[in-house]
C-alpha cells in the first residue's frame, strides 16, 4: 500500500500560485459526507478494483482458485444481477435463487443471503 500510495503522489505537480484544496471527488457539490463515504464503501466495485496484485496472483493457490477470486473482486461472477446489466436475463430473472426475493448479486450470495451464508459457514468450518 505504501508502494501505491508512493506512486500516486509522483503524479501530482503542485501549482505555484494556486490555494491548496481537499475535495471530495465523489460528490463535488456537496463535499464530504458520511453517506457519501458509506456509499463509496459499500461499492464493492470501486474498492475492489484497487486491491494489489501481488495478493491476487500467488503461486501457492490453484489457478482455478486465483481466476474464481479475481473474477470475485472485479465482479466479473456470472450472478443473476450481472446477467441482467449485460441483458442476458430478463428484470423478473434477477431475484436469487434461493427465493429470499432480494437480487442475486455478489455481495448477497457470499455475505447476506440467509440460505448461502449458512453454506458458506460450513464451508469455512
Amino acid at each position: 500500500m505504501e508502494e501505491e500510495c508512493r506512486l500516486l503522489l509522483l503524479t501530482i505537480t503542485l501549482q505555484v500560485d494556486s490555494v491548496d484544496v481537499w475535495r471530495w471527488t465523489l460528490d463535488i457539490a456537496n463535499g464530504y459526507t458520511t453517506s457519501g463515504a458509506y456509499r463509496l464503501l459499500t461499492n464493492t466495485t470501486q474498492i475492489n478494483d484497487q486491491i494489489p496484485a501481488k495478493f491476487l496472483w500467488r503461486k501457492d493457490v490453484p489457478l482455478k482458485v486465483l481466476v474464481f477470486v479475481w473474477r470475485l473482486f472485479r465482479n466479473r461472477l456470472p450472478s443473476k444481477l450481472n446477467l441482467f446489466r449485460r441483458g442476458i436475463i430478463l428484470s423478473a430473472a434477477r431475484y436469487c435463487v434461493s427465493g429470499c426475493s432480494l437480487h442475486e448479486s455478489k455481495c448477497h450470495l457470499f455475505l447476506s443471503c440467509d440460505f448461502f451464508g449458512q453454506l458458506w459457514q460450513l464451508v469455512r468450518n
